[in-house]
């Protein structure tokens, strides 16, 4: 679990206390000024006490807003450990996500994709980490439907290929080989989550993050 968010909402309230404690002190050097002039005011001559009253009631303001500052905080730091605790439901379960990159297992791993039009050709290209295609097929040239593509994580030569992050390339044209926009998604096992100042985020593999929302579908 990372812990930069961790870290800031810890300095977050470390920032709270410290201007608790500011205040403390400068309310306290106020309140010993204050006795020690009204002991040894002329009893003839009184000091004015508006001026200090007001400055006693912003002190009040203030030490309630810092209050109300830190029970905000507070709940927002509640909020992200249970949405923390939530994500942790998703670890070692296969999920369906947007966008083309998950990491495959040697048993392989599924791809969706849907063209925009009715294509006439469409090829499939399984790219690697370094973005080299491994393996290719053709693909459905229909519209309109999500299609599936299912991979074994075999090269074009039926050798088993290392673990790793891949990604699906789509690559669809029409009669006049003009280029036809898709769209795809990938299924991917939760291997962990990771702390984000936004919330968490799940994790593929090692270091592919998938945001909460980008979620279709829990398998």
């Amino acid at each position: 679990m990372d812990l930069t968010a961790i870290s800031s909402s810890n300095a977050a309230s470390g920032a709270a206390k410290t201007a608790r404690t500011g205040l403390g002190e400068d309310l306290n050097t106020f309140l010993t000024m204050l006795t020690t002039q009204l002991k040894n005011q002329d009893p003839t001559n009184p000091m004015d006490t508006h001026q200090m009253t007001a400055q006693l009631v912003d002190f009040a303001n203030v030490e309630q807003q810092i209050a109300q500052n830190q029970n905000l905080e507070d709940l927002v730091r509640l909020q992200s450990n249970n949405a923390e605790f939530g994500a942790l439901n998703y670890i070692g379960r296969s999920i369906q996500v947007e966008g083309n990159e998950t990491y495959v297992t040697p048993t392989g791993t599924t791809w969706g994709y849907q063209i925009d039009r009715a294509a006439a050709s469409v090829d499939l290209h399984v790219m690697n980490a370094k973005g080299r295609s491994v393996y290719s097929e053709t693909g459905n040239l229909t519209n309109s439907i999500r299609h599936q593509f299912s991979w074994d994580a075999k090269d074009g030569k039926g050798n088993i290929l290392e673990p790793g992050n891949y990604s699906l390339m789509v690559i669809a044209k029409d009669a006049s080989g003009k280029a036809i926009d898709s769209t795809v998604d990938s299924i991917g096992l939760v291997s962990g989550i990771k702390s984000n100042t936004t919330g968490p985020s799940l994790l593929l593999g090692k270091d592919i993050e998938v945001a909460l929302s980008e979620i279709m579908k829990i398998k």
